[in-house]
């Protein structure tokens, strides 16, 4: 049979990494495994997966970018047709940002980058990173945004690790930041696509282009109901531990079945939920049998080298 999809939120961790349950987020033990190639490829091969697109998301110094991102293209070189690259950027140091996007995608030939929801509170529409973003346009680069904690989480969290609720919720936090500081209209070269299928966000996008908009609401002219509808329309959304009706059908209220792509979550998803997540796509009713097909390959037009 043949390795049919493109997995666009897979995770990894170079030589010598040692996961470790960090009690002060509520883990009680570690959510990711040791990592391999050969770890990965077994799974990727039972689960029908030709190519992942490998990212680490986290908040990174300039040399753990740079030590993460070598790595990666090594094991893109070892196995071209198996593994991309999303490079980690460390964001925190725009020059060093800059720096590492050059490197990136003119030495590793990364095929986009992953940045994280929030950089020690700051949000991705913080004119911080406006050098950033100006920069990946000119390189029409698309990029994964993926969650972390978000700022006060201590305060929020009840009791759980990030992953269970806060993630989804920061996710729907950043790309409301970007929505309300112009990034989307700005950037319009940009690709995002926006991990779990955009958490919360599908289902408040009409809350944001209704109340969003209003005139006790600080906000562009130009950002009205529709205007909201399309940008945020334009974005893609992964299905990763997000294929059941209740996440899906709100994405399809806000785009196109084409702007859905496929994600495992693997491995710190841990493979039953991820087996789960797969059957839970597959009984879809909100889609066609070629709607649902599609999923699989949608991300081709992001990674056209793995768009066979």
């Amino acid at each position: 049979m043949k390795l049919n999809r493109i997995d666009v939120h897979a995770h990894y961790v170079p030589p010598g990494t040692v996961p470790r349950a960090n009690p002060a987020q509520n883990f009680v033990s570690s959510p990711m495994p040791r990592w391999t190639p050969e770890f990965a490829l077994d799974f990727m091969d039972r689960h029908d997966i030709a190519t992942q697109m490998l990212s680490l998301p986290s908040h990174l110094s300039r040399e753990e970018a740079r030590r993460i991102n070598e790595y990666g293209a090594t094991v893109g070189k070892q196995y071209p047709k198996r593994f991309g690259l999303l490079a980690a950027l460390p964001m925190d140091d725009v020059e060093a940002t800059l720096s590492e996007i050059a490197f990136a995608f003119d030495k590793l030939n990364a095929d986009g980058v992953v940045m994280v929801t929030n950089y020690g509170g700051n949000y991705l529409g913080s004119a911080l990173f406006e050098p950033v973003f100006a920069e990946l346009n000119k390189r029409s680069a698309t990029i994964f945004i993926h969650p972390v904690n978000p700022a006060g989480y201590d305060c929020v969290a009840c009791g759980r690790p990030g992953p269970v609720i806060e993630f989804t919720f920061d996710t729907c936090r950043s790309v409301t930041d970007m929505l309300y500081a112009g990034v989307l209209t700005r950037y319009k070269d940009l690709k995002f696509i926006v991990s779990h299928a955009g958490g919360p966000l599908p289902t408040l996008a009409p809350r944001l282009g209704t109340i969003g908009t209003l005139p006790w609401v600080a906000h562009p002219a130009e950002l009205t109901q529709e205007a909201v509808q399309t940008q945020l329309g334009r974005l893609y959304f992964d299905t990763a531990i997000a294929g059941t009706a209740a996440s899906i059908g709100p994405v399809l209220e806000l785009t196109e079945p084409d702007h859905i792509v496929f994600g495992s979550d693997f491995p710190p998803a841990s493979e039953p939920v991820i087996d789960q997540n797969i059957a839970a796509l597959g009984a879809l009713t909100c889609m066609t049998e070629a709607e649902k097909s599609a999923i699989n390959q949608n991300a081709g037009r992001l990674f056209r080298r793995f768009n066979d």
